[in-house]
């Protein structure tokens, strides 16, 4: 389940970095991340802290729950 979650969270991050028309590059700059990092996150490489997150979604001028996967996303 825990990489189902990362998963969807990857591609929740992808589809919102991309609706802005925004590289990976760019986010991990506004973000004080790497681009490398971003990537992980975006491949599910790597698990997020609540505190990125939070991070992300103001750079990515969206709502957090816009990133989180629901209940029904990962199939609890």
């Amino acid at each position: 389940m825990k990489n189902k979650i990362a998963k969807e969270f990857g591609r929740k991050l992808t589809e919102q970095r991309k609706k802005k028309n925004m590289l990976q590059t760019e986010l991990g700059l506004r973000c004080e991340f790497s681009k490398n990092y971003i990537g992980m996150l975006e491949r599910a490489e790597k698990n997020v802290t609540l505190e990125k997150v939070y991070i992300l979604a103001k750079a990515l001028d969206c709502s957090v729950t816009d990133l989180i996967p629901s209940d029904e996303e990962v199939e609890l």
